[in-house]
């Protein structure tokens, strides 16, 4: 046991830590929802991922995700992974450097008690949550997380084994720009309903 779950028990009971541990998360997006929800839930205790992203980090990704200025022109899964391990060197994670698609779909998230769809595009989102959501315990998916203010407040609408966090509304294709706080408050959020639901 290495220094970092060394630390984790002093927050966690034994009990608990096993059930943290022996979940496996899926992970579709890499960008400012997947890679803060990663980062969370690595701090959670939890150790089996499987994340698929086909993008490179861009200079414009920076402002809400978990990457830095050294890194743009790297693909995305490769480097959330180094950074995932850095926190806990003991991580089990998958990486998949290609494009999502339903006819690629059969060859992901096996065996995965949690699905999270962090894509950007709604069409894309939809898409998977269709594809996946009778082939895991639960799927979450983060939808509406643009712009800033008081009016867009988080919501967590539950369909079944679906949960959708967002505001509901908001969307970069109308002009509005993902920042940081609803990007990450949302990506928070889905690991908070993860660890809530693992240790219910």
């Amino acid at each position: 046991m290495n220094p970092f779950e060394i630390g984790l028990k002093k927050y966690f009971s034994d009990e608990q830590l096993s059930k943290i541990r022996a979940q496996k998360i899926g992970i579709a997006g890499a960008g400012g929802l997947g890679s803060n929800s990663a980062h969370v839930l690595v701090r959670c205790g939890f150790k089996n991922f499987e994340i698929l992203d086909s993008d490179i980090i861009d200079a414009s990704n920076l402002n809400r995700q978990l990457f830095f200025s050294d890194e743009v022109g790297l693909p995305k899964a490769e480097t959330l992974k180094k950074r995932l391990l850095s926190i806990n060197q003991d991580l089990n994670i998958t990486i998949h450097h290609v494009r999502w698609t339903k006819e690629n779909g059969d060859q992901f998230f096996h065996s995965c008690d949690f699905i999270m769809e962090c894509f950007d595009r709604a069409e894309n989102k939809h898409a998977l949550v269709n594809f996946y959501h009778d082939k895991t315990q639960f799927l979450i998916s983060g939808n509406g997380v643009a712009g800033i203010g008081l009016e867009h407040k988080l919501t967590i609408k539950k369909h079944g084994n679906i949960y959708i966090i967002g505001d509901g509304t908001s969307n970069v294709l109308d002009g509005t720009p993902p920042l940081a706080p609803s990007v990450i408050g949302c990506s928070a959020k889905m690991a908070e309903i993860v660890l809530e639901l693992t240790l219910a």
